[in-house]
C-alpha cells in the first residue's frame, strides 16, 4: 500500500467522473459508501452536479474507476448502476464512535482509505472539547468501526 493511493473522503467529494471511451461527463462524486464490517469503501454515489439534490441517485463501484487525478476515469458509461442497492452500507459521516469499554469519542468527521482496495486506513473524529483528534491517533480496527452508528 503506498501513499499516493491513501486519499481522504473528502478529496474525491466533488471530483467529476470521466469516461476514458468518449470522453462523457457522467456527473461528479456525491457520496463515498462503506461496508463497515469490511472496513472498506465499496461504491461512491454520483450526481449531475453538486448541488443536484432531487435526482435519482446513481451509483458506480470503486473497483471500476481507472484512474484518480483531477478527475476520475472510468472506462464507460457501463460502471453506473441505478439498481446498486447501498442500504447496507455507511457513509461514516456524523457516526458514533465508541471504545469496547461503552466511552463516547466523539462523531466520525472524515477518513482516509486505499483508492486501490478501498480499505479505510484512518478516521477524523470531532468530540467535545476537542475539535479535532488526528487520523494517525485513530487507525479503525474492526471493532471501532463496527461500533460506529448512525445517529
Amino acid at each position: 500500500m503506498t501513499t499516493e493511493n491513501i486519499r481522504q473522503r473528502s478529496d474525491l467529494l466533488g471530483t467529476q467522473v470521466i469516461t476514458r471511451d468518449t470522453g462523457k461527463r457522467l456527473g461528479v462524486v456525491s457520496q463515498l459508501w462503506v461496508d463497515i464490517d469490511r472496513r472498506t469503501v465499496v461504491a461512491l454515489g454520483v450526481r449531475e452536479n453538486i448541488l443536484a439534490v432531487t435526482a435519482l441517485p446513481r451509483y458506480m463501484r470503486l473497483s471500476q474507476i481507472s484512474q484518480i487525478g483531477d478527475v476520475i476515469l472510468v472506462e464507460d458509461d457501463d460502471v453506473i448502476e441505478d439498481d446498486l442497492d447501498v442500504e447496507g452500507y455507511s457513509n461514516l459521516i456524523r457516526s458514533e464512535v465508541i471504545t469496547e469499554t461503552g466511552e463516547l469519542l466523539g462523531q466520525v468527521r472524515g477518513f482516509k482509505f486505499n483508492t486501490e482496495d478501498g480499505t479505510v486506513v484512518s478516521i477524523i473524529i470531532a468530540s467535545v472539547g476537542i475539535p479535532q483528534i488526528p487520523e494517525s491517533v485513530l487507525s479503525p480496527s474492526k471493532k471501532s468501526l463496527a461500533a460506529a452508528r448512525t445517529d
